[in-house]
């Protein structure tokens, strides 16, 4: 195939031999005859040039440089994004944290804070998994350090117990909490000294109401999984292999109950050393707000179903198919006004 006067970066002139067929120049550069001749028709009058249904009397179309068909278009993102069984590699050591909320009732909130992983290989009966260390620290609320007491109480609270360990399955889902019975005598232990620190009855309370949850593991569980931040850092590995849409659970709201999702994913090669694999889907459950709020599903059909949306998006690095960041959004829409929207975005150091 003979292709001559470079137009632009995306288009090139070809000259027609008598013996070409449109299905002949289009399957040397994997594209149908009928999506030749509709590709030259979409450009040809910009640039001058004729309009045709046939090959009759046409000595130049307009063709469209670089081409990829959808089958190396999938073999180019399937050969650049990581592969559909977890590694410990796809995780950096490090990643500074910025998650924000914001609602129509409530200043909008920003924290910032650094997150430790390390990801261990577990064999057992040849069944491959992990336990993943997740360690949070160093947090800051709206760019200062927390000087209330109630958030330093919670922060104190949650580092006693800190890193906390997750059985990961091969395909990236948590599937628990790695030896949580002992979460509570560690707590136990550690509390004399904050009550030291932190005292009055309301600090009491807190620390009361944070032991009762460690006792309680599907509790704790379901907490730690509904957050944005451990649904993000934990992704199913096929989701960077999805060309179709397809339906997943998703938080929405923590301690609430998973919704049905409709996702579609898109590849987008940033440059030579970066994909972003990003993931959009929209609630297919017809609940109400309330409903979700609560926890708890109503009998009767809400006047008012709720619209929300979820977007992902990884970015990570061909060669070594490590996370470089990772950022995701949700809103929530009632009664065609955005309630609340939550973001956070992980970025390697």
């Amino acid at each position: 195939m003979t292709l001559i006067n470079n137009m632009n970066d995306l288009l090139e002139i070809y000259e027609v031999k008598a013996s070409d067929t449109l299905s002949k120049i289009g399957s040397g550069i994997g594209m149908t005859g009928d999506e030749v001749r509709d590709f030259h028709n979409a450009n040809c009058e910009q640039h001058g040039m004729m309009y045709f249904n046939s090959l009759i009397g046409i000595e130049k179309i307009i063709l469209p440089k670089n081409h990829k068909s959808a089958v190396q278009i999938k073999k180019e993102n399937t050969d650049s994004v990581p592969a559909k069984i977890l590694s410990p590699e796809f995780y950096a050591e490090t990643y500074e944290v910025v998650e924000s909320y914001e609602s129509d009732f409530e200043n909008k909130l920003e924290i910032n804070y650094t997150l430790d992983i390390q990801l261990t290989k577990i064999e057992e009966n040849q069944v491959k998994s992990f336990a993943a260390s997740v360690h949070c620290y160093n947090f800051q609320k709206n760019g200062e350090k927390p000087d209330d007491k109630m958030s330093e109480l919670s922060i104190a609270c949650a580092q006693s117990i800190a890193p906390i360990q997750f059985y990961i399955s091969s395909e990236g889902k948590v599937s628990g909490i790695s030896h949580f019975e002992n979460l509570l005598k560690t707590f136990e232990e550690k509390r004399k000294d904050l009550e030291d620190f932190y005292i009055g009855e309301v600090s009491k309370k807190y620390m009361d109401k944070f032991a009762e949850g460690l006792s309680n593991k599907e509790y704790f569980e379901k907490q730690l999984s509904s957050t944005l931040l451990y649904q993000v850092l934990f992704p199913r590995m096929t989701w960077f292999h999805k060309y179709d849409v397809w339906k997943d659970e998703f938080y929405l709201v923590k301690n609430s109950f998973p919704l049905n999702c409709v996702f579609k994913a898109e590849f987008i090669h940033l440059d030579e050393e970066q994909i972003q694999t990003g993931i959009k889907g929209e609630i297919e459950d017809n609940i109400s707000l309330q409903e979700l709020l609560k926890g708890r599903k109503f009998e009767e059909e809400p006047d008012e179903p709720l619209v929300g949306v979820v977007e992902l998006k990884y970015t990570t690095e061909k060669n070594t198919k490590q996370l470089l960041s990772a950022e995701a959004g949700i809103a929530l829409l009632h009664e065609g006004e955005i309630y609340r929207k939550q973001k956070i975005k992980l970025s390697k150091i």
